[in-house]
């Protein structure tokens, strides 16, 4: 069942669906947009969907959507105003499609977090202009919140969504490489980060015909790793020796992501740090074999934490893991206490428990998987010793 169908028999009572999200436009189409905002994709109950793109991004969205696409000129100023083309083609698309006036059309009312274009400096929501849009070219002011049936629907990834992320965690392994190579003593966070975003951008465009590589590398070192870690807040901070150093890595290859984290000592680790590893990566492998499809999310979480509190440890009580795939982190499933997602098969799942104290410092590791009806099977395979 392709994704075009499974939206069009998910729909319920709504005539027609705009996509303006790129996250959303690849789940239909499998193209990442290249500019937030600039590009929609129109899916009809019934009937063929279009896109609607920019003119120079044609020849990239051909080689991933074979249905119709429709394009205006943007950037340069001697062909008219861009809107007045986007209006005028969203108006004839409703027309051929027979969704224009009083129909109900579904746009994506409630995301808040919002996965990004190719383009990754800007983020664009889908606010008060881009609803009057919708209603002005669709001739309807019933517009439909379809946010929870697209979440539903993009739960499980396909066979090809699937081999996409695999292919995002073995470029992001390039960069989980490096870190272990740079993350030494005299050597700055800012620039083991560098040096882990260069190794997957410089390594992953072509890698497997990738078109679209991004990195985003964190590290964290010394004592400060005991309280957890911040985002993307790496410092000019040089590592001492036999600090504990951490990375948080997102990577995104042509819209599909991937996330993970890895622990090293500058020097020798002590046994209670080698513990403490132990003790984390007993509870990676606890999440993964419960990911069974038909779990639910609050057993999985459950079971990490007894595999770290049986070797002596509590792990911190950020959540255990949470899916991925078309977005750094997704709303399903969340593997916290409490949670009563339910896992099914074809879910990508990140696991990351976690031990912080005085004693060990911080220590993290994260990896992803798919799961399957006898657990959940890591998508790249990379483990290293802290020293």
């Amino acid at each position: 069942m392709t994704r075009i169908t499974q939206l069009q028999q998910a729909m319920g009572d709504v005539d027609a669906v705009v996509l303006r999200l790129a996250e959303n436009i690849l789940l239909a189409t499998g193209y990442w947009l290249q500019i937030g905002g600039l590009g929609m994709v129109v899916v009809p109950r019934e009937g063929s969907p279009t896109l609607v793109i920019p003119d120079y991004e044609q020849q990239d969205a051909s080689t991933h959507w074979g249905g119709a696409i429709e394009t205006f000129p943007i950037i340069r100023f001697d062909a008219g105003p861009a809107g007045a083309a986007i209006e005028r083609i969203l108006r004839g698309v409703a027309s051929d499609l027979g969704v224009q006036g009083g129909r109900r059309i579904g746009f994506e009312g409630s995301f808040e977090t919002i996965g990004l274009p190719t383009f990754t400096g800007e983020a664009n929501a889908v606010a008060a202009p881009t609803q009057a849009l919708i209603r002005a070219t669709f001739e309807t002011e019933t517009l439909v919140d379809v946010t929870g049936m697209l979440e539903t629907v993009r739960l499980v990834k396909t066979d090809e969504e699937i081999a996409r992320i695999r292919l995002t965690n073995e470029i992001a392994g390039l960069g989980l490489e490096a870190f272990k190579e740079h993350a030494v003593a005299g050597r700055t966070e800012a620039e083991v980060a560098a040096a882990v975003d260069a190794a997957i951008v410089s390594g992953g465009h072509g890698h497997k015909g990738a078109r679209v590589v991004r990195s985003y590398a964190t590290v964290w070192s010394g004592p400060e790793t005991e309280s957890a870690w911040q985002y993307f807040r790496h410092r000019a901070r040089r590592i001492e020796p036999d600090d504990v150093v951490m990375v948080e890595l997102g990577t995104v290859v042509d819209g599909f992501w991937a996330d993970h984290t890895r622990t090293v000592v500058a020097g020798r680790a002590t046994e209670r740090q080698r513990e403490a590893l132990a003790a984390v990566t007993a509870g990676i492998d606890a999440a993964f074999a419960a990911c069974r499809g038909g779990a639910v999310a609050r057993d999985v979480d459950a079971a990490s934490r007894a595999a770290c509190q049986e070797l002596g440890f509590t792990q911190f009580p950020h959540h255990t893991g949470h899916g991925l795939g078309f977005r750094y982190h997704e709303a399903r499933p969340q593997l916290v206490p409490g949670s009563d997602h339910e896992l099914l098969d074809g879910m990508i799942v990140a696991v990351e428990p976690g031990i912080y104290d005085a004693e060990v410092g911080g220590i993290r590791w994260e990896d992803d998987a798919v799961v399957t009806p006898t657990g959940a099977v890591r998508l790249v395979e990379s483990g290293y010793a802290l020293d």
